[in-house]
């Protein structure tokens, strides 16, 4: 040890002057751990019941139900390969409130923050709604509206089977 550190010894001590800690002591002993890393979650039934009901809902869309998985972590038996790919996909989505979303991640042009997902089935009949309503523009237009409000695999396929 250096002098700095030897300048105390043999003088008397006081409460509060750090001559009982071994180490400095800094603001999380103060307040405890601020951000925890780790967090241990109990599965629950609702969880359990939520995950199957969305894996039912988007049994034919195969990209949705990859990450459906992904975030409720019941890719258990899959390669590790594909696991990481899994959630690694997953980062864009959220499930809130029973319902899959895909958040804003910074890559999309688009100026929605959330938008919902849903199957091309459900696409379909909100792109006849939505070509019915706004006078029938066409594609273009339809595909413009629907992009701010749904994300779901093949629009465009849905869109032109719509119209």
């Amino acid at each position: 040890a250096d002098a700095l550190s030897r300048r105390a010894s043999g003088q008397p001590q006081k409460d509060g002057d750090g001559s009982a800690w071994s180490v400095s002591e800094d603001w999380e002993a103060e307040r405890g751990l601020v951000n925890d890393l780790f967090l241990v979650q109990q599965t629950d039934t609702t969880s359990e019941t939520l995950a199957t009901e969305l894996c039912d809902q988007f049994k034919e869309e195969p990209l949705f139900r990859e990450i459906i998985e992904a975030l409720f972590n019941l890719n258990g038996n899959k390669p590790e390969r594909e696991c990481r790919r899994a959630q690694h996909r997953a980062l864009g989505y959220i499930v809130e409130d029973g319902q899959l979303w895909r958040i804003a991640d910074g890559k999309s042009t688009r100026a929605r923050t959330r938008m919902e997902c849903v199957t091309q089935k459900e696409a379909v009949e909100l792109a006849k709604e939505e070509h019915a309503n706004n006078g029938h523009w066409g594609r273009d237009l339809t595909k413009l509206q629907l992009m701010d409000q749904i994300a779901s695999p093949s629009l465009d396929r849905s869109i032109m089977t719509a119209i």
